[in-house]
């Protein structure tokens, strides 16, 4: 019975990014999955269940992950690359989980249902908790809110997971290693970036953020020269 809800939950996740959760019916499940509509009650008792389903086995993951590799690095950059790293690589184990709860306003809305909701703000509880010690200590750029920071590392993260469906599992070191540049190094107090003198600091900056767009121009050419 397990192997069977994986695959009634993989079909499901897919049609629910195709679809929405709305739009998709137990009948569409079925037949991807290739089974009468009344027999996939005996798994799962509505589509909803099937979407909670995802998103819970997702979160428990994500979080099970992060927890299982921050206490093995130190430093900003180590911690916040594990969680990007670690994002990714759960993203892949559980495709479209995050484009659901992206889609689904009432999955992240202030209806979201208490078990997702937790498990939400936990995980995001680890990117706080690692920006602002990266903060308190110095390593994160003078200025820069830790929470704020975190927001916004966070979210790209998962724009970019998005974007790179298709090539993930190809890609995930170039994905995350993008991410990290623009973000972890950008966010940098500038004696950590090995600036020489006055400006000096911005000027690599620049110079990063020039490059990493020009590789983001490629990447984004390349897609769609494959489809």
């Amino acid at each position: 019975m397990g192997n069977r809800r994986d695959q009634i939950k993989s079909v499901a996740a897919q049609l629910f990014v195709e679809n929405g959760v709305a739009g998709t019916s137990v009948r569409d499940i079925a037949e991807g999955v290739g089974m009468l509509s009344g027999s996939l009650y005996h798994h799962f008792p509505s589509k909803d269940a099937i979407a909670f389903a995802i998103l819970s086995d997702f979160l428990i993951d994500l979080n099970s992950r992060y927890r299982s590799v921050l206490p093995h690095v130190n430093g900003m950059r180590e911690e916040l690359r594990a969680l990007v790293h670690s994002s990714i690589e759960i993203a892949e184990a559980h495709p479209y989980a995050t484009e659901i709860y992206q889609n689904e306003k009432s999955y992240h809305g202030p209806g979201a249902p208490g078990e997702i909701a937790d498990a939400v703000r936990a995980a995001h509880t680890f990117w706080i908790d690692a920006a602002t010690r990266a903060s308190t200590c110095g390593e994160l750029r003078a200025g820069l809110d830790p929470v704020e920071f975190a927001r916004m590392l966070r979210e790209s993260v998962w724009w970019s997971i998005r974007y790179h469906r298709d090539h993930l599992a190809e890609r995930r070191d170039e994905v995350t290693d993008t991410v990290v540049a623009a973000f972890v190094d950008g966010g940098a107090a500038p004696d950590l970036r090995g600036g020489v003198g006055p400006g000096s600091a911005d000027r690599t900056i620049a110079d990063r953020l020039d490059r990493i767009e020009r590789r983001l121009e490629e990447l984004s050419n390349a897609l769609i020269n494959e489809t």
